[in-house]
């Protein structure tokens, strides 16, 4: 799990720092204040360090994770040839982007990573830390981007694997590359098999892996409906509860979600929120993006409803002089912050009532 976030000069953030993450971390913010790019800086980070604990090369660990790392970033945003991921650091900046990650790991012990390099850097990491700590037991990163997957599946493999061309990041083919894994026999944890129950109750069907050209199909009573027919949000929804059946997704995952709520009813966006927290209490990490009222508004409640857990909300809130933000943090268990979610929805009661009164 990821314990402590210091970030500078990333994109249009010059300084972020998160002593405490909680076990589900809500970023708001308006549009292009920075929120998938601060997912996607993290679960590079987290990705890597999975990669390089599983290739069990304890030796090079630093050059492989500074290789793995750079590599990852590069693959993850997809800069242009001619900048590299020299781009990702902040314009005008005379210093380093500098990334400094503390992750607690299943056996107890921590790994510090900290990376930085300059906007004359291309596809390698400039500094890297002198000594990575390995994870040794299970510990993964998945990241769920806004767009589904499941029918573009084939094409994102066709695109990216054996032809490498840019289009689909590695956010979708790393999750494909989950979601091909078939489902393992036996039970789930109880915990988590209570999340797959909800997850396919929500809409009374079950996406299932098959070995016909189209890997994905869902099934709802005995009827049998491809991908391409199948709503948006059954399919947003059908992606957890597949990592969930194949053992992608367990105690230990840290899990970024990129605006999950996507193609969701309001209905469903609230249970979604539900057993988000469900799978907290089983030992996932989440980290997600949003710039939706009922998602908000409901892990306040949940987070109310379940004090135990620690729910913490970022607003990442453009500064008016320059061109960045800054992030404000409050803990969800006490309330919703003022933040552009809140002020919109005021906004529009404000317009509301005034045209009642015939203002």
């Amino acid at each position: 799990m990821i314990e402590k976030i210091t970030i500078r000069n990333f994109l249009r953030l010059p300084e972020f720092q998160l002593a405490q993450p909680g076990q589900i971390n809500l970023i708001i913010g308006e549009n292009d204040t920075g929120k998938t790019g601060l997912l996607r800086l993290l679960y590079a980070a987290a990705k890597s360090l999975e990669t390089v604990s599983r290739s069990r090369h304890a030796v090079a660990e630093t050059s492989l994770f500074k290789t793995t790392f750079s590599k990852k970033l590069d693959t993850v945003f997809q800069p242009r040839l001619t900048t590299g991921i020299g781009s990702l650091v902040t314009k005008g900046s005379k210093d380093k982007l500098s990334v400094e990650l503390i992750f607690g790991l299943p056996s107890g012990s921590k790994s510090i990573v900290h990376a930085s390099f300059t906007e004359s850097a291309r596809n390698t990491i400039t500094d890297i830390n002198e000594h990575i700590e390995l994870a040794e037991d299970p510990f993964n990163a998945l990241l769920i981007p806004a767009k589904e997957v499941l029918t573009a599946f084939r094409a994102i493999k066709f695109t990216r694997d054996p032809h490498d061309l840019v289009g689909f990041d590695d956010t979708y083919l790393d999750l494909i590359r989950s979601l091909d894994v078939p489902t393992s026999r036996g039970n789930l944890l109880p915990a988590l098999k209570r999340v797959n129950d909800a997850l396919e109750d929500l809409f009374k069907g079950e996406i299932r892996q098959t070995e016909k050209e189209e890997r994905f199909v869902f099934f709802k009573g005995k009827q049998e409906f491809p991908m391409s027919i199948t709503a948006e949000g059954i399919k947003k929804i059908g992606i957890l509860a597949t990592l969930i059946r194949n053992r992608q997704l367990h105690k230990g995952t840290m899990l970024f979600l990129d605006e999950p709520e996507t193609a969701l009813h309001p209905k469903a966006i609230r249970a979604l929120m539900g057993m988000l927290m469900n799978l907290a209490q089983a030992g996932v990490q989440i980290f997600l993006t949003s710039h939706n009222y009922f998602v908000a508004k409901q892990l306040v409640i949940c987070a109310r409803q379940n004090p135990g857990l620690r729910v913490q909300c970022c607003s990442l809130v453009p500064i008016e002089e320059g061109d960045f933000v800054r992030p404000l943090f409050s803990d969800l268990r006490d309330g919703l912050p003022s933040n552009p979610i809140i002020d919109a929805a005021l906004a529009m009661f404000d317009e509301e009532v005034a045209l009642d009164l015939g203002i």
